[in-house]
């Protein structure tokens, strides 16, 4: 239950049961005037010094009032300040990590790349949202493929090159090169593995497989990086 000091307007906060349906005397614990209160919380008898002035020089109504012992001491322990809820401060804490956390998550994600190479035990973790990241960058050029003349017959020579288009020094992956027929039957495919080169800025890797006795009907060659 709240009540108010009728001297200074300072609203406190008291267990409705420590009145047990009869009135108190309360002391105001900021400016230590000391009044009676009803049951309800509502000043019955007030010093004249501290009477509100629109109820100055008026009688109060016997009948209506509840009786009291003015000899009674003021009870204990004194009324609680009850002040106003506040706006918890940990709210505004939680939305400024919140804004922090999301800003170092976009700034990281815009270089994923860089962190993969620079800390190669997060890649599973971002791989699981960008199974793409350890090949981007990497371009295959020069690609060709020719029919030669040896001694194992007339193999089918493919041949290529691997280059590294961003600033910083990263892991070559391997290259799977895939012949097809026309309907877009797997015939043939090889692995080339780099055995866990390196390769800087700009810097380029060669590769070439022969397919002997590839079959008559191969029309498409595909090269595809893989890990």
């Amino acid at each position: 239950m709240i009540i108010q000091c009728p001297s200074c307007s300072t609203n406190f906060f008291l267990d409705e049961k420590k009145f047990n349906g009869s009135p108190k005397k309360l002391k105001c614990s900021r400016c230590s005037l000391i009044w009676t209160s009803s049951s309800k919380g509502e000043p019955i008898d007030i010093p004249k010094l501290f009477e509100p002035s629109s109820t100055q020089g008026l009688k109060t109504n016997v009948k209506n009032q509840e009786k009291i012992d003015k000899n009674v001491k003021p009870d204990h322990p004194l009324p609680v300040v009850f002040n106003k809820p506040q706006k918890n401060k940990l709210d505004f804490i939680f939305w400024i990590f919140l804004l922090l956390f999301f800003s170092s998550f976009i700034i990281g994600w815009n270089n994923r790349v860089l962190i993969v190479n620079k800390f190669p035990t997060l890649s599973p973790i971002i791989e699981i949202f960008d199974p793409s990241i350890k090949y981007r960058g990497i371009e295959i050029n020069n690609l060709s493929s020719r029919i030669s003349s040896t001694e194992d017959g007339f193999p089918l020579i493919v041949s290529g090159s691997l280059i590294n288009q961003e600033n910083y020094i990263r892991k070559v992956p391997s290259v799977m090169i895939i012949i097809e027929s026309s309907d877009r039957t797997v015939l043939m495919r090889e692995t080339i593995k780099f055995n866990n080169e390196f390769f800087d800025y700009l810097e380029i890797k060669d590769f070439e497989v022969k397919f002997i006795n590839f079959p008559e009907n191969a029309s498409n060659i595909f090269v595809e990086i893989i890990e």
